[in-house]
């Protein structure tokens, strides 16, 4: 097996708090022009976000980010990584420092 694991030079942002919006990310995908698509499960709802995106915070390091059952994850061209985050109901960003 082949793990992708994120360690220094790496840090987690929240780039959509669902819990304030009322919304519970499931899936995302990032779509050819890079806006990101996710999947809001509670409300079956597709909802858009088009860059630049501004961060909510910034939650620390990989190791120190608690993700809490995450359903999805998608690359985009730079190499970010966005996950949806269920449980936290936020989708978060890893990218470089």
């Amino acid at each position: 097996r082949k793990f992708l694991q994120f360690e220094s030079g790496y840090v987690v942002e929240t780039v959509l708090e669902g819990s304030k919006l009322g919304i519970d990310p499931y899936t995302i995908e990032v779509s050819p022009d890079g806006e990101l698509l996710i999947l809001d499960s509670q409300n079956n709802n597709i909802l858009r976000l088009t860059p630049p995106l501004s961060c909510c915070h910034v939650d620390g390091r990989p190791k120190d980010a608690r993700f809490n059952h995450p359903k999805g994850f998608t690359i985009d061209d730079s190499g970010n990584v966005y996950v949806a985050d269920t449980m936290n109901m936020a989708i978060r960003k890893i990218g470089d420092e």
